[in-house]
């Protein structure tokens, strides 16, 4: 834990705090009374960010689980005894409409979902996987040039989790096909424009167990909360279907009240009150 005294200010603090493309460090203090929002908004300013109830802090505790830092509580008391203080600047709620961000706002929305992209938070088909990175290639590189973009010239960059020779081929393909001398700015507004539309979009995905001891994974975003096997959405329920969620230990539980439409339209009817019970991992 870094810190130096001054008679006029007291105790000071420094840490690092990791941006999106993992490459940029910028060195903050604070002192013992200040609160998360304090890092938070010096780090919006630096980078020029206006949408800054979207963005947040996290870190990782002793016992190794990844946190978030709370906006309203003293920084110092949520990081206690961790050394070195390291946090990683990351979207911490995805907007509905990421272009009624500024500029700055959506490319630091772009850095994130190229991130997620890389870890597997979002789940898409093989020709979408293609067409994200593509897009990517194409804001990175720029345009196709046989000259310069020679053999399996993307296989070094990391752009999927799952990333075969096979997606490689096909990104590949989609990035000589593009249009030539294309605004940077619209490229990244084309890649959103797609993630946006993908149900994971926004998604952290969490491992957990159904009623039935079934293996299966949860996510929540500005839609609602979606459960999730083999990487395709098995159960979507809206806000407004959700009547009150808890959590007992482990368990995840979330009153329902929807509109059954399993059955045949005549048989059209509403439940009142059906569960979601989870366990987490």
């Amino acid at each position: 834990m870094s810190m130096f005294k001054s008679k006029n200010e007291g105790n000071i603090y420094k840490c690092t705090v990791r941006l999106l493309d993992d490459t940029e460090l910028i060195e903050c203090e604070f002192q013992p009374f200040h609160r998360g929002n304090y890092l938070v908004e010096y780090i919006c300013d630096q980078l020029n960010i206006k949408e800054r109830d979207y963005f947040g802090l996290r870190y990782v505790d002793n016992s190794k689980q990844r946190q978030w830092l709370d906006l309203g509580k003293p920084i110092l008391k949520q990081i206690k005894d961790l050394d070195p203080m390291l946090f990683s600047f990351r979207v911490k709620f995805y907007p509905a409409d990421p272009f009624r961000l500024t500029n700055q706002g959506r490319t630091m929305l772009y850095q994130q979902l190229k991130r997620d992209l890389r870890h597997g938070r979002i789940y898409c088909s093989v020709g979408e996987a293609a067409a994200l990175g593509s897009l990517i290639v194409q804001e990175e590189l720029g345009d196709y040039n046989e000259e310069i973009h020679v053999e399996n010239y993307v296989a070094s960059m990391n752009l999927a989790l799952r990333q075969t020779e096979s997606l490689e081929r096909k990104i590949i393909e989609l990035h000589k096909k593009r249009e030539p001398r294309q605004n940077p700015s619209e490229v990244v507004n084309e890649f959103l424009s797609i993630v946006s539309s993908l149900e994971t979009y926004g998604i952290d995905p969490h491992p957990v167990k159904d009623h039935r001891g079934s293996q299966l994974y949860i996510g929540i975003n500005y839609t609602g909360i979606s459960t999730f096997i083999c990487g395709k959405r098995s159960q979507h329920f809206r806000w407004n279907e959700v009547q009150k969620i808890n959590f007992e230990g482990k368990m995840f539980i979330a009153h329902l009240s929807y509109t059954d439409a399993s059955r045949e339209a005549k048989d059209f009817h509403l439940t009142t009150d059906p569960m979601l019970l989870l366990e987490l991992y």
